[in-house]
Parts: structure tokens; sequence; C-alpha cells
């Protein structure tokens, strides 16, 4: 009797998981042309939840058991004009704004938040379109200065659920590689601000991006849509003073006032205040702030930079355009951008440990593998700190074993 609960209440839960996806998957209908062309939609993304490698088509038909004929259908499926990319955008971005998460939301002064970065990711193929030479800028050592491979710029839009801030995917393009005209000379942060404008938003949003985003044309931009921006600023960045006015001199007056070098401020550790830190996975820390309104000569406008010293993460300086902002609210979106997606690469890696040590068989495959990937999103790859500790223990074993 006991056999049969179990097994009647572990369906009953597969089925209302199942039922909740397919009901987000419904969302999508109005961007497909065909009915034919969202039942296929639907394939592709019920064998992306649940294939068990990254091998392409193969992996999406070995999941699903599909049988050889669907192959070639799946290679044009992603070609197909029957699916726009742009309508598929919308209806994705009105699903997530007004159904799946409308209440989780994170606003910082009644505007969503909006991450915006970079991705490089490396590819072995030869042939395949959009694949080039890229420099990575990073201070890990184990990564390669250049790779082959495809860069592209995402927008995510910040929500929170469980207690833990993800960010859900809205829209990710190639940017390099792809020439459509030798006459397009827009940069990264012309497309990037491209992408972002032409998303219906419907209200203004405010971003959030690393010191490579901190460009006066970048934020000029998202300042005639009514957007603001929030983002790092780079350890040789200055300021400058307000002009002071000078009755008895003839001429133009001065644009700017004294010069400052942002990096300087932290040795005026008097003008700190120190308060516990808002971030909410950080307990028991206090950090010291300053704020001060200056010019941003690439802008010609005053923005709002904030000084942080924090215990643990070091010094930086944030950049606001917003001058309504309260400093702890610059901190608090900054730590979003910098620490979520850390967390969805935790939370991954968790998840494929744990499907190569018990990979599970049939029907409790399925929702085993649905179950547990939503359960480490919304916990935040909290239980990584057990796999790395792991990791750090073979480590150290291995030395041993070779000198042996």
């Amino acid at each position: 009797m006991l056999i049969f609960s179990s097994l009647y209440f572990s369906k009953r839960r597969l089925l209302i998981l199942w039922l909740a996806w397919w009901k987000a998957v419904q969302t999508l209908r109005p961007a497909c042309r065909r009915l034919s062309t969202f039942l296929w939609l639907a394939t592709v993304l019920a064998a992306i939840c649940l294939r068990p490698d990254l091998a392409g088509v193969t992996s999406m038909m070995r999941s699903l058991g599909l049988l050889d004929g669907c192959y070639p259908c799946l290679l044009h499926f992603f070609h197909s004009n029957a699916l726009p990319l742009a309508d598929l955008t919308a209806c994705w971005l009105r699903a997530v704004r007004e159904i799946l998460f409308a209440r989780r939301i994170v606003r910082v002064n009644g505007r969503p938040v909006v991450l915006v970065d970079g991705l490089k990711r490396p590819k072995e193929g030869r042939k395949m379109p959009g694949v080039k030479s890229l420099h990575q800028e990073s201070e890990c050592n184990a990564k390669a200065p250049f790779i082959m491979g495809h860069s592209c710029q995402c927008v995510a839009l910040l929500v929170q659920a469980a207690g833990v801030c993800l960010g859900v995917p809205i829209a990710s393009r190639i940017h390099e590689g792809l020439v459509w005209s030798n006459r397009d000379r827009r940069s990264l942060l012309d497309k990037l601000g491209q992408l972002l404008l032409e998303l219906d938003w419907k209200e203004p949003v405010t971003v959030v991006a690393d010191a490579y985003y901190a460009a006066g044309r970048f934020a000029r931009r998202l300042l005639d849509h009514g957007h603001h921006l929030i983002t790092r600023v780079r350890s040789n960045a200055v300021a400058y003073e307000r002009p002071r006015r000078r009755r008895s001199k003839r001429g133009r007056p001065r644009l700017y006032g004294r010069k400052l070098t942002l990096k300087l401020r932290f040795k005026l550790k008097e003008s700190f205040v120190s308060a516990p830190s808002p971030v909410y996975d950080e307990r028991h820390v206090t950090l010291l702030y300053h704020t001060e309104d200056l010019l941003w000569r690439p802008l010609r406008q005053v923005v709002r930079y904030v000084w942080v010293i924090h215990p643990l993460r070091g010094r930086l300086v944030l950049l606001s355009t917003d001058l309504s902002l309260p400093p702890l609210d610059i901190i608090v979106a900054e730590h979003t951008d910098s620490s979520r997606p850390r967390k969805h690469s935790r939370a991954s890696r968790v998840f494929e440990q744990g499907r190569k040590a018990n990979p599970p068989t049939g029907q409790a495959a399925i929702g085993d593998r649905v179950e547990l990937g939503v359960r480490d999103l919304l916990q935040g790859g909290r239980s990584s700190v057990e796999v790395e500790r792991r990791e750090k223990r073979c480590l150290l074993r291995r030395p041993r074993l070779q000198a042996r």
C-alpha cells in the first residue's frame, strides 16, 4: 500500500510540474505563425529541459526518444521563417513581466532592474558561422588570452524567488563575427543599446552593468528614453567638480571645475559612513561608503558616485545617473549584477555532478531531472559549497598519491 501511495504522489507531483511548464510555454503561441511550428517549439523546449548532455540536436532526440526522421525536421526548425525571432522575444518578455514573474520583479526606486553583460563562449567548429578570434580580459590564469568562439551580449530581468535574486534571460544576440554590411560602424555598446531599446518594457528601467559599459554614449542613449544606468567605474577614472561662477572675467564660462581622481577619495576615510551591508545574503557585515554628485565628462552631466570599502570584496567605485537613488540601493543593485552569474554556474555544476553520480532511468529520470534543475535554480546553488569542498580535498590528495 505504501508503494502505491508513494508512486501516486510522485506522479501527481510530476504532473503538476509539467502543467506549470505547459502553461508557461503556451504564452509563446502568438509568436508562431502555424500550429505545427508551435508544436515543434514545445518539443524543442521539452528536449532542452530533459537532455542529459550538450550534444546539440542529437541530445534532444535522445532525451525524448524521437525517431531518426525527426532529425532533419529539427535542423530546419531553427532556420524556419515561421518563427520570427523578434516576435518570440516580445512574447517571452510579456510572459515574464505579466504572467510568470509579475510579483517577483525586483525594483529600485520603482523601476525594474535589468542586467546586461557580455558573454564569450569557446567553439571548436571550424566552419561554424560567427566564430572568430576573441580576447578574454580576465585575471584568472586558467583562461587562455585568445580563444575561437562566439561573442554574445545578453539582457536579463532581475527577479526574486525563495529569498534569492535570479536573472531571467530575455534576449541574447551574437554581436561579433557577423558582418551584414561594410558600412556598419556600430560598436558593441551601440548594438547592445539597440537590443535593449527594441524591447517593449512598458516603463522606465534601471540598467545594471559592469565597468565596460560605463560610457557616455551608452548612458546618453538610455537617458533619452527615460532609463537610468548603474555601473562600476574603472580604477583610473576621473570626475569634475561643478564650476564656480566668476563675474569679473570675460569670455565663455567654464563647463567643468577642478579635476578629481576617484580612487584618491579612499584616503579620506573620515568622510566615510559605516552601515550594515544591505545585501540580502550578507549578515554581520559592516561596510563603509561615501557619496558625492560630480560631473561626468563623457555624459556632460552630474551623476552620483559611491565609494565603497567592503571587508570581503575590497574597494570599488559605483556610478548612477539617478540622483534621487540612495547610496545603499546603488550598492544592492551592483551586487545583484556581480553575484548572479556565479550562482547560476554553481547550480548547473551541482546538477551535472548529481546526474553523473546517480543517473536515473525510465519515467523517474524525467521527473528527477526537472525537479532537481528547478530546485537548484531556486536555491541559487547553495549546495555547491559541499561540492567545492570535495573538489579541494581531491586536489590536496592527488600529489600524495603521485608521490607514492
